[in-house]
C-alpha cells in the first residue's frame, strides 16, 4: 500500500485515542499533538514536498516541531488551525490540512487574534510524497473547506499557491477555488491568491 513505508504508522488504538474532529470517506482530520512532529518532520525534510512551500528550502527536526507548536497554538488562540490528516485505512499520518491566518498588509503568517479582524485565512496544504496523486489532498481539503465555513465563517478563504506549483492549483480548482490575483509574501517569494 502506497505511504506505508515513509509515514508513521499509528496503532488502531492510539489513533482511537487521538482527538479527531471529522472524517471524510478514507480520512481522519484531527487537531495536532506534539508527538505528530515527527510525521510533520518526515514531510518537511522532503525537497519535493517543500519544493513550494516558503522558500522551498527544507526543514530540520526542530523546526518541524516549532510548526507543530505553531498550528497548535492557532488551535488555542484562535479556535482553529491545521488538520494532521490520517489515512483510516491503516492509522498512517499523511501530512496537514488546514486554515492559516495572513497579514494581508505584510503577507506575513501569524495568528488572527493578533493580526485581527483584517487577516485572511488560508486554506493550505501539505502531505508526504507517498500520499501524491492519490486524491487526499482533494478530499481533506474539500472537508476543511466546509468545515471552516460552517465553524469559523471566515469572511472568505484564500489559498496561496506557487505559480509553478501545478499539483495544488489542480487541488484548487478541485475545490472550488480560482486565480485572483499576484501577491508577494514577506519572504519576497512571488504567489498566487486563489479563492472561492
Amino acid at each position: 500500500m502506497r505511504g506505508c513505508a515513509q509515514a508513521r504508522l499509528l496503532s488502531h488504538e492510539r489513533l482511537a485515542n487521538l482527538f479527531t474532529l471529522f472524517e471524510t470517506d478514507r480520512l481522519l482530520l484531527r487537531v495536532p499533538v506534539a508527538h505528530d512532529a515527527d510525521a510533520v518532520a518526515q514531510a518537511m525534510a522532503d525537497e519535493e514536498v517543500m519544493r513550494f512551500i516558503g522558500l522551498g528550502e527544507t526543514s530540520t527536526f526542530a523546526e518541524s516541531l516549532a510548526h507543530v507548536e505553531s498550528m497548535r497554538r492557532a488551535w488555542s488562540e484562535d479556535g482553529f488551525g491545521a488538520f494532521i490528516v490520517v489515512r483510516k485505512a491503516d492509522g498512517v499520518t499523511l501530512g496537514h490540512v488546514g486554515l492559516f491566518a495572513w497579514d494581508p498588509t505584510s503577507w506575513r503568517p501569524g495568528i488572527r487574534s493578533e493580526i485581527g479582524d483584517d487577516a485572511e485565512i488560508e486554506l493550505g496544504w501539505m502531505l508526504t510524497r507517498d500520499a501524491w496523486g492519490c486524491g487526499y489532498a482533494s478530499e481533506a481539503a474539500a472537508g476543511v473547506r466546509d468545515w471552516a465555513l460552517r465553524e469559523v465563517r471566515p469572511r472568505r478563504l484564500i489559498s496561496l499557491i506557487h505559480p509553478q506549483n501545478v499539483r495544488s492549483m489542480r487541488v484548487a480548482t478541485k475545490i472550488g477555488e480560482h486565480r485572483e490575483t499576484a501577491v508577494t509574501t514577506y519572504l519576497g517569494v512571488s504567489t498566487e491568491l486563489w479563492t472561492f
